[in-house]
């Protein structure tokens, strides 16, 4: 019976959720592109951004497999069937119109390893794109060696004739992170290719090697942001790691020229007898238009509290632990908002991780840093920084927790993604998890601000925070009120409404929306016939969304507006969704005010079932409740049943300790009003 009423209340949730969508807007068009898959369960195509430009054309840039299709249909390219056959891992730029026409298409793939997208964006009327590639030197026959670069075809024979102190990018063997700047018609103003040559260190015995890479990362599965200024500065942000002394330098050499070659020596001495000890750090890098380095900065700058057992023999400034990117955004005058999280090394409970001494503080610069309470927050500290057009923290802030996940009742872990700044403020969109009971905690600025907990199992939570971002303070928050809501990649906002990718329920993919006060708005349900993948959403001022995500199955998005994905391995998909009352602010209920539309939601609260021989759910809309007290008929208190003053959208309650007859069960609200309805307890 219980789980049956689990599974009651998880649908009433979700039904709820999406009868409360708007009916103003719909969905005008979809597209998907596909390609063999690699091995090992590597999904090849997929979406890593998307961008309007000022006339509301579309780009989207992400990955491709072999044998790539668009809707179906056969992929082309001119003069070179390779290109399209090979089934390699490889980078896809498109245009499309506002009716979802593909205007024009551009690849960027290699014979003998994987080409990997990182970043786009458009700006005055230009794309931006950054990633990973090369030629594959590896390969000595070198007719087989190829690059297709955005329309053009490089040979490994070409370069191979090429004396090598003449081999510029992209005429030069090996690996590395180009960023490239094309006009609206996808014809290449300018590139600029960057190696890097690792620090010394040892892989086997006591053989010293130096091996060639990028600035990006080469997995491809962490996106690496470029943003380029109003002045045409490049800015790279991407995931470092390093051993040996710090007398070997970190090179930098742009575009193959000796006269833009930088040596950044890195700080610490890493031991090379231990393969997994390493620093794992992030570097910030600004280049001019004309590829010259400006800078170069570590984000973290040093640590204080890690345990000594984890500190790094002859490593004098920092410590063991690993950060990870997640998110940036940058506002019109430049400045960037970086998020991420940091975890300390062997934070698992059990393996060391209480051992810290905490609190253990992380520095970006001399004078900013998050602070790691316990055990709790170890496992991932999420921090958003605001950094100046030098390179300098402005300010920084952080997501709290507190509680020890060896203590089943004292779980708590929180994990925030993407940002983005909009008219002098920040959104962060996230998912929280507590487990039943305890005192474990979320928390945003203190705990008077903290994430509501989702009862009577253990939940995840999707949330959005709001910050100022001019003084870094949080301004306030708003969940998805549903049970097992986990956000999806990046947030979108229009006018003051804010707009997610989220999962509720681990099957149920929506598009969710607040008002950027933190109310919730609605939920619209994406059908599949199995679960979709990550997804992220972009939105302009003209009330249009673009959302994309990864789907093994046909999609439909309503409106009859679907796409045939062939199933059985993954497919890149886009979906247009235009809605005119986007451009005007939000206003709850057809113009009525805040207050009413939560008298309205609270009106629809019931008890189910009800009677009840025992156990009863209250059902309905609980955003922020704060307890639950059963009384007689008389309105006397006879005690209090549920005490959360963290809240919860599904709390289950029990009569079964009280004789069969009539009560009120009062529910009271943080906002300071109550809702009574009567209970009856069967024989």
């Amino acid at each position: 019976m219980k789980n049956q009423l689990s599974l009651f209340v998880a649908t009433l949730a979700t039904l709820f959720i999406t009868l409360t969508a708007s009916a103003q807007g719909e969905w005008k068009w979809a597209h998907y592109w596909s390609g063999g898959d690699g091995s090992y369960g590597d999904y090849y195509n997929k979406i890593i951004n998307t961008a309007f430009d000022d006339e509301g054309n579309i780009y989207v840039y992400g990955t491709m497999g072999g044998n790539a299709v668009f809707d179906g249909q056969t992929l082309q390219f001119v003069n070179n069937a390779e290109v399209l056959n090979r089934n390699e891992r490889s980078i896809l730029l498109a245009k499309f119109d506002i009716l979802g026409n593909m205007l024009w298409y551009k690849v960027v793939k290699n014979s003998g390893t994987w080409s990997v997208p990182k970043w786009m964006e458009v700006r005055n009327n230009q794309i931006h794109i950054s990633g990973d590639t090369g030629l594959d030197y590896v390969d000595w026959n070198w007719n087989n060696v190829w690059l297709y670069f955005l329309d053009t075809l490089i040979t490994g024979s070409q370069v191979h004739l090429t004396p090598v102190e003449n081999r510029h990018p992209p005429f030069q063997t090996g690996r590395w992170t180009f960023f490239t700047t094309l006009d609206t018609d996808g014809e290449v103003i300018g590139s600029h290719f960057v190696e890097s040559f690792s620090r010394e260190r040892i892989l086997q015995g006591n053989e010293y090697i130096r091996y060639e890479s990028s600035l990006c990362s080469y997995s491809g599965h962490v996106p690496t942001p470029i943003h380029t200024d109003f002045q045409g500065n490049t800015y790279i942000f991407t995931p470092i790691w390093y051993k040996g002394s710090e007398d070997d330098s970190l090179t930098i050499v742009v575009d193959g020229d000796s006269n833009k070659t930088y040596n950044l020596f890195l700080p610490g001495n890493v031991p090379n007898d231990n393969y997994m000890a390493h620093i794992t750090n992030a570097i910030l890098y600004k280049f001019s238009s004309s590829g010259e380095l400006l800078f170069a900065k570590l984000l973290v700058n040093h640590t204080d509290g890690i345990a000594s057992s984890y500190n790094l023999t002859g490593d004098s400034i920092n410590k063991y632990f690993n950060v990870y990117y997640k998110g940036m955004s940058f506002d019109e005058n430049d400045n960037m908002y970086l998020t991420g999280y940091v975890q300390l090394a062997e934070c698992i409970v059990g393996q060391g991780g209480e051992l810290h001494d905490y609190p253990v503080h992380v520095w970006w610069d001399s004078t900013h840093h998050v602070t790691i309470n316990d055990i709790s927050s170890a496992d991932a500290c999420n921090f958003v920084i605001k950094y100046d057009t030098d390179g300098n923290v402005v300010w920084c802030n952080q997501l709290y927790s507190r509680g020890n996940p060896s203590i089943s009742s004292s779980y708590a872990h929180g994990l925030w993604n993407n940002v983005i700044e909009k008219n002098d403020s920040l959104y962060i969109i996230g998912t929280g998890s507590y487990a039943v009971g305890g005192d474990a905690l979320i928390y945003f600025d203190n705990e008077e601000n903290y994430l509501q907990r989702f009862q009577p199992v253990k939940s995840d939570i999707g949330f959005f925070v709001g910050y100022d971002a001019i003084s870094g303070q949080y301004i306030n928050h708003g969940i998805v009120p549903a049970a097992q809501a986990v956000m999806g990649k990046c947030p979108a906002v229009i006018s003051n409404r804010l707009f997610a990718y989220s999962n509720v329920d681990g099957q149920s993919r929506m598009m969710s929306q607040w008002s950027t006060d933190g109310h919730f708005i609605s939920s619209e349900l994406l059908l599949a016939s199995e679960p979709l993948g990550d997804g992220s959403i972009v939105a302009n001022e003209n009330g249009d969304l673009l959302l994309s995500c990864q789907a093994t199955s046909p999609v439909n998005f309503g409106n009859n507006v679907s796409v045939s994905c062939p199933s059985g391995h993954s497919n890149a998909v886009v979906a247009f969704y235009h809605n005119p009352e986007f451009t005007t602010p939000f206003v709850p209920d057809d113009s009525v005010g805040i207050d009413e539309y939560y008298q309205n939601r609270e009106r629809e609260i019931y008890l189910y079932p009800n009677p009840t021989d025992g156990h009863t759910t209250v059902c309905g809309y609980m955003y922020g409740y704060r307890s639950i007290e059963l009384l007689d008929l008389q309105g006397r208190k006879l005690a209090t049943l549920l005490d959360s003053p963290h809240g919860t959208d599904v709390p289950e309650i029990d009569l079964s300790p009280y004789p069969s007859g009539t009560y009120l069960v009062k529910i009271n609200f943080e906002r300071g009003v109550s809702v009574v309805r009567k209970a009856v307890r069967s024989k």
